[in-house]
């Protein structure tokens, strides 16, 4: 065992390069683990700036067009997108969310209904009675979980003001990563030792890979929340807007996501038509968006970009969210991205044994 780790650390950190790579990762680290909550909105702003470089990048990389310009387009495009959902679409969602809440009492019931018929004494594998102990354990989850909501919209009264600052604040930082992003990249590499390139040739690298990954996941999310919800609309599910959210958000956590979304779609077409075609066009027309998304859109847009594993998605997730709770589940993906390419880039020394 002290062989092996030995040899692992002649292979990774004795070179100069390394170290110093090494000690400006354990500082960004240890910064971001203790000051979580003030650099959040830097981090969200620095998330949503690498998604529109990719717009500015395609209309520039041939310099036919000026960066500046086609910078002020593409901010000012998204700023009118986000006033849109803010004040259209988020409010639409969350009426629609407060009517599920709401439904999800006479929802279990048709569930335990449905349960009960498959149900027997003789040959099922959960009697009846802890079929109603199950379900009236639920019942009082979903009514502590109603509570909970009115009771957050409440206490979250005096959080207004901090959510109006992260409002603020992260445009405002969007648009200065995107106009300043020449002069600001010149100002971070200075930390870097001049004579020791590999970390430069890291955070390039890194810049690249980051970026190609969270424009990627971005498309994926905006083509199958579409998708959803307009075959959602199109078919008459009720909560069509939420639900067609909750399946483009879904995707990124792979499998497990379209899994856990699969779910309340089920249970709001059979509450709403039992079994009849409509419920099963719901269900078909479900799967068709995940076939899609899985086997058409996914090597489309992940083609060139890195496409972690799904299990390594889903241990970054536990790993953050542990960490840092909902804020981790949100940055898991672009770190587990970043973590991936340190370990492809991550030069080894040649030794002798």
């Amino acid at each position: 065992m002290f062989k092996f780790f030995k040899e692992w650390y002649d292979s990774h950190l004795t070179d100069p390069n390394q170290v110093a790579l090494a000690l400006i990762i354990l500082s960004i680290s240890l910064v971001t683990y203790i000051l979580l909550l003030t650099v959040t909105p830097i981090l969200v702003a620095i998330i949503l700036a690498y998604m529109l470089e990719g717009i500015v990048h395609r209309f520039t990389a041939n310099q036919s067009f000026n960066r500046n310009t086609i910078v002020l387009l593409v901010y000012f495009s998204f700023i009118a997108v986000s006033i849109a959902i803010l004040f259209l679409l988020l409010p639409l969602m969350i009426e629609q969310l407060t009517l599920f809440v709401q439904s999800l009492p006479s929802i279990l019931e048709k569930g335990k209904s449905l349960l009960t018929n498959f149900t027997s004494s003789d040959k099922g594998i959960i009697s009846s009675d802890q079929l109603t102990n199950i379900f009236s354990a639920l019942n009082s989850e979903v009514t502590m979980m109603s509570g909970s909501i009115v009771s957050y919209s409440l206490a979250s009264a005096g959080s207004i003001f901090a959510t109006i600052i992260y409002i603020l604040i992260v445009p405002i930082l969007i648009f200065f990563l995107l106009f300043d992003k020449k002069e600001i990249n010149g100002w971070f590499k200075k930390f870097f030792p001049e004579k020791l390139d590999l970390s430069k040739k890291a955070y390039a690298e890194l810049d690249l890979k980051i970026g190609n990954y969270i424009r990627c996941k971005f498309i994926e999310i905006i083509i199958v929340w579409v998708a959803s919800t307009l075959l959602f609309t199109l078919l008459g599910l009720n909560y069509s807007l939420l639900l067609g959210f909750l399946c483009g958000i879904s995707v990124i956590i792979p499998y497990v996501g379209a899994i856990a979304v699969t779910i309340p779609i089920i249970f709001v077409g059979y509450f709403q038509w039992g079994t009849s075609s409509e419920f099963w066009y719901i269900i078909f027309a479900h799967i068709i968006v995940q076939v899609i998304d899985g086997n058409v859109v996914v090597p489309i847009l992940f083609s060139d970009a890195v496409n972690l594993h799904p299990l390594a998605i889903l241990i970054s997730i536990l790993f953050f969210g542990t960490i840092w709770g909902i804020w981790g589940v949100f940055f898991a993906i672009p770190l587990a991205v970043l973590v991936n390419t340190l370990l492809t880039i991550w030069p080894r020394t040649e030794y002798k044994s």
